[in-house]
């Protein structure tokens, strides 16, 4: 009965625990879902990065729109000082804007802002005499993305 005892033990002693190939491939597996899940948080970080930059420049916008709107009809700020960009005011390169100026996220005008805010104007006598087509452009990352708002202003 002894012998028959110690057989029991040594097969259970065989059934217990993990084998090296388990473990091995347990550890794969959670290396992969922990590689799945840095990669989705890098895609999340970009996007919630981008998300922010494109928030800022439409209150930038907005805000520049605003100012425009506010200011007397005769402005210098609402002169159409170059009407090569009138076909399309969205336009943004050096030669082709009205008005320019980098801006920080805050809104602060300086000459190191990572925002650049362009604003074209043009004067339109159809359908209506005496209105101005505003347009507002913020780019960011050296021109590579671009928010852009339009609207009409009369006197």
């Amino acid at each position: 009965m002894n012998m028959n005892g110690m057989n029991r033990n040594k097969e259970c002693r065989k059934e217990e625990g993990w084998t090296l190939i388990e473990v091995l491939v347990a550890v794969v597996i959670l290396c992969v879902g922990l590689l799945a899940v840095g990669t989705m948080q890098i895609s999340a970080i970009r996007g919630n990065f981008m998300g922010g930059n494109t928030s800022i420049a439409l209150t930038l916008a907005g805000q520049k729109m605003e100012d425009l709107f506010n200011m007397n009809y005769n402005h210098a700020l609402l002169a159409d000082s170059n009407t090569a960009n009138n076909g399309d005011l969205s336009v943004i390169t050096a030669a082709n804007v009205d008005h320019e100026e980098n801006v920080t996220d805050g809104g602060v005008v300086a000459a190191g802002g990572f925002y650049r805010r362009i604003w074209n104007i043009a004067d339109t006598a159809t359908p209506w005499p005496t209105m101005k087509q505003i347009t507002v452009v913020v780019t960011w990352e050296n021109n590579k993305h671009r928010v852009t708002i339009s609207s009409m202003r009369r006197p």
